[in-house]
């Protein structure tokens, strides 16, 4: 498990039971995974943290030559700009350390990053991709998201998690009715008269 931060373990969706199979969501056969989710926000915030929460897997169903493994992963979190193009929030590339596999058989990477930022996200698209680049040799293999996981996989009871994306977000007024971005129609104030 690669811990990138400072999210803890109670704050993270869980349930628990005994299996040991995941699911894996992937692209097809030798092919990396490279999938983008959008989300559509209801008004604008500003955001001061993102953290994600995540497995990805590989399987060599097929092995021939070679070595194959998770080379590392990308994630982006980006907000469709407004007129200036769009704002990268999020641009993180991990490496998970993964070892080489010389035959059959799968692998996991669990990652927890926090990444601390600071951005105004306006009530436009948020577009969050997960890319999983893998090095690869001869024979056939899946990669992609698990969006349900353990964090050891023996059959006894265990806590499952979701592959998730928290942001840490403050409400902001630009949405609002424009009498309330003005505080002196909200408050009633008169500063006609005060120079600075």
């Amino acid at each position: 498990m690669l811990h990138d931060g400072r999210v803890e373990v109670d704050e993270v969706n869980q349930f628990i039971t005994d299996s040991d199979k995941m699911e894996l969501v992937h692209a097809g056969n030798d092919t990396d995974f490279d999938t983008s989710f959008e989300w559509l926000p209801d008004m604008s915030f500003q955001a001061y943290k993102a953290s994600f929460s995540l497995a990805v897997a590989m399987k060599v169903s097929a092995h021939t030559t070679g070595n194959f493994k998770i080379s590392s992963v990308q994630l982006t979190m980006k907000s469709v700009g407004g007129g200036e193009g769009d704002q990268i929030i999020v641009d993180k590339i991990i490496n998970p350390g993964m070892a080489n596999m010389a035959g059959t058989g799968e692998q996991v990477a669990i990652l927890n990053v926090d990444t601390k930022t600071s951005a105004k996200i306006a009530d436009k698209s948020v577009t969050i991709t997960v890319k999983v680049n893998t090095d690869s040799g001869t024979g056939t293999y899946q990669v992609g998201l698990v969006p349900l996981f353990c964090y050891f996989g023996s059959a006894v009871p265990k806590t499952w998690t979701t592959s998730s994306v928290v942001v840490h977000a403050h409400a902001d007024l630009a949405h609002a009715f424009p009498i309330f971005r003005d505080e002196d129609n909200m408050n009633m104030l008169d500063r006609s008269g005060i120079g600075l």
